[in-house]
């Protein structure tokens, strides 16, 4: 099948959750993408310093949460490639595969639109894609520089107020965390004793 409108969602994933997916759903509906690819990151620059579960994990637990769902892929391009993972390296890498004719769609969240000043070659990034955020709870994109807010597509979803943080630290105090990850997610952090040193 041909993709005309393929969406792009990277992250940590650390792990991936029920808000991540419910987000790509709004978008894949709202942008009315034949696909979208979530791209676990290997080596995000603005994570340095801070302990996160391996690669491989990571994209496994994607995986598992993806296979669902007929529009979802899992991408391992960056886990792949050599040095930090940057955005753009990733849309260029997507735009030769798929080609000129689609339209790329890059699915960012709030924190890190109020950021993209600091990423690197931002202004190649929105050449590449249409950006897509879904602003989360208590976030104003009010202070975002207006040559990118004006550019976005903002897509206003039911609240859902879940973080990564928060289920590393249930699952490293051994609470449950079925509610909060798909349950095959959940069963793979018990089975490898992912996040345990977490307090």
């Amino acid at each position: 099948m041909k993709i005309r409108r393929l969406g792009v969602y990277g992250g940590t994933f650390d792990p991936v959750h029920a808000g991540h997916l419910a987000i790509a759903r709004g978008v894949v509906a709202h942008c009315d993408l034949d696909r979208l690819l979530f791209v676990p990151s290997a080596r995000p620059p603005h994570k340095q310093g801070h302990a996160i579960a391996p690669p491989d994990d990571r994209y496994r637990m994607a995986e598992l949460a993806a296979r669902h769902d007929p529009h979802f892929e899992v991408s391992d391009m960056e886990i792949n490639r050599p040095g930090l993972s940057y955005t753009v390296d990733t849309l260029e890498e997507v735009r030769k595969i798929h080609g000129a004719s689609g339209e790329i769609y890059l699915v960012i969240g709030a924190d890190s639109l109020l950021e993209i000043d600091t990423w690197y070659a931002p202004d190649r990034v929105f050449d590449l894609a249409t950006v897509v955020t879904v602003p989360r709870p208590g976030k104003d994109l009010t202070g975002v520089d207006p040559r990118w807010r004006d550019r976005v597509v903002t897509i206003h979803l039911p609240e859902i107020d879940i973080s990564s943080t928060d289920i590393r630290r249930r699952a490293g105090a051994g609470l449950p965390i079925a509610h909060l990850v798909p349950e095959e997610v959940a069963d793979y952090i018990e089975a490898r004793g992912l996040y345990r040193d977490i307090r």
